[in-house]
C-alpha cells in the first residue's frame, strides 16, 4: 500500500533508536487514546497496529514513546496525522 498525502507539514526525522521502539502512546493533547504496537518505522512515517479506537483519516496525534525494546534511548514526541486507516493498520506521518 502507498501512504496519502497527509496535511501536517514534516517536522523532523524518526531517530535511529526509534526503530527498536515497540509501543507507541497516542493522544491528541487532551485525550489519552492507549497504546499502539509499532508495526514499521519509516524517516516520516510509523504504521501501528490497530487499537482499541481506530482513528479517521485526518486525525492529529501526539505519538509519545512508551517502550523500546532498547534500554539506552531518547525521548520520542512527535504530532502526526493519520493518513491511512486500512487493514495493514492506521499509517501516521509528520
Amino acid at each position: 500500500m502507498h501512504a496519502k498525502k497527509g496535511r501536517s507539514a514534516p517536522t523532523g526525522t524518526c531517530p535511529a533508536e526509534l526503530h527498536g521502539l515497540a509501543v507507541v502512546a497516542l493522544s491528541d493533547g487532551t485525550s489519552n487514546y492507549g497504546l499502539y504496537r509499532v508495526k514499521q518505522v519509516e524517516t516520516r512515517t510509523m504504521l501501528l497496529s490497530h487499537g482499541a479506537i481506530s482513528f479517521p483519516v485526518g486525525t492529529h496525534l501526539d505519538i509519545e514513546d512508551y517502550k523500546y525494546e532498547k534500554p539506552n534511548h531518547t525521548p520520542f514526541n512527535q504530532r502526526a496525522t493519520v493518513v491511512e486507516n486500512g487493514h495493514d493498520g492506521i499509517r501516521l506521518v509528520w
